[in-house]
């Protein structure tokens, strides 16, 4: 079995993704692992027009707060964080590109989002990195 020394947390500020920073936070304490918590920005929104300066700015803001959440929930371990902001068209391609680039050992998600109508299924983003990523994952509800 392959050692666990570098974990993936993709966050959307949802509960469901905090859930999965926590037990990020707790497996890399026990392995003396580190912890890279991303949020993908997705620079098209899905809009046909352009996206004002303002709607930009607020995204990034809104991805801002939630990695220093992040940031406090692990400090209270005492584990290696890093953070970081991705911009991309998809956001489970853009996941995927950017664990395969760094070499990850495990990638720990929430099960769904924050859109609340999707309680029901898996979280398109979760499914996506099911499918399509080739390192182990573990999925939190």
């Amino acid at each position: 079995m392959r050692k666990i020394k570098n974990i993936l947390v993709p966050l959307d500020g949802s509960k469901s993704s905090l859930k999965g920073l926590k037990l990020a936070s707790d497996i890399a304490k026990q392995l003396d692992a580190k912890i890279t918590a991303i949020h993908v920005i997705r620079y098209s929104l899905g809009f046909q027009f352009p996206v004002s300066s303002e709607i930009k700015l607020s995204h990034i803001k809104e991805a801002e707060t939630i990695i220093t959440e992040a940031q406090k929930i692990i400090r209270k371990n005492k584990v290696s964080f890093t953070g970081k902001i991705l911009k991309g068209e998809n956001i489970g391609k853009t996941i995927t590109k950017f664990s395969k680039t760094m070499k990850f050992d495990l990638i720990i998600i929430g099960s769904r989002g924050p859109d609340p109508g999707s309680e029901v299924f898996l979280g398109s983003v979760a499914n996506y990195l099911l499918h399509k990523s080739k390192m182990p994952i573990t999925i939190v509800k």
